[in-house]
Order: structure tokens, then sequence, then C-alpha cells
């Protein structure tokens, strides 16, 4: 497990350093990734792929908004690489891989449970997103009162 989270680590590294993110947050958001991998690989065992994605989504999702507002800095510098290591690439192999060999059924189950994936990302982005959202707008209320 560690090996992992250091591999993801390494890999949320080096696609910070392919996008071109400030070099002063590089580190950052390798941690952001390498903590979200962390997560998923703690709740895999438990809930199955889908509910690990969004769980391990919601604390990548977390640790972006906390970070850019700790360096103010815009929140993806820190969601783009840090989403990496959940990103179904293997799913959509296996999909195209399972068309073309013929093998119809296994090709919609990986098909199925690669949009699954993918829509656990996006809605634990939008989650996260409107918690903060709503958030900033209480504190700018209490401020105006």
């Amino acid at each position: 497990m560690i090996s992992q989270i250091i591999g993801a680590f390494l890999a949320v590294l080096a696609a910070t350093i392919i996008l071109e993110a400030p070099k002063k947050h590089i580190f950052s958001a390798a941690i952001v990734g390498a903590v979200g991998w962390g997560a998923y690989l703690l709740c895999i065992g438990l809930l199955g792929s889908v509910l690990a994605t969004y769980i391990s989504g919601l604390v990548i999702s977390t640790l972006s908004h906390v970070f850019s507002r700790i360096f103010k800095v815009p929140v993806t510098i820190f969601f783009l690489p840090g989403f990496y290591p959940l990103v179904p690439g293997s799913g959509m192999y296996l999909t195209v891989y399972e068309f073309i060999q013929g093998n119809n059924a296994l090709a919609q189950g990986h098909l199925q449970n690669t949009m699954q994936v993918a829509g656990m990302i996006a809605l634990a982005i939008f989650t996260m997103d409107t918690i903060f959202k709503v958030i900033t707008r209480v504190q700018y209320m209490k401020k105006a009162d």
C-alpha cells in the first residue's frame, strides 16, 4: 500500500510538471494526489471501486479547495493532477479491447463500470464545489451583518 501511495505521489508529481503548474505548488499537488489515492486504497476493499472513487474524490476535492485558499491560487492547479490516479483509463482500454475481440457482454460490463467511476469523480467535484460555495456565501453573509 505504501509503495502504491509513493507511486501515486510520483505520478502526480510528473503530471504536475507536464501541466506546467507553478513550481512552488508541485509538491502540494502531488500530496493531494497521493492522499486521494491512499483514501481510495483504504476504501476499495470495503466499498468497491465506484464508492471508493467517490470518497477519494471528496478527499481530493477538499484538499484542492483548502490548498487553493491557503496558497491563493486557482483550485485547478490541484484538481487536475490530483485526479490522475483515479481516472479510469484501464477501464476504457478494456472496453475497447473486449469490443474488438467480440466479447460484447464483457465490454458492456467494463463500459458500465468505467462510466460509473467517471461519474463519481464528477459528482465528488460537484459536491465539494457546492459545499465550499455555501461556506463562502455564509461567511460573506456574516461579514455583511
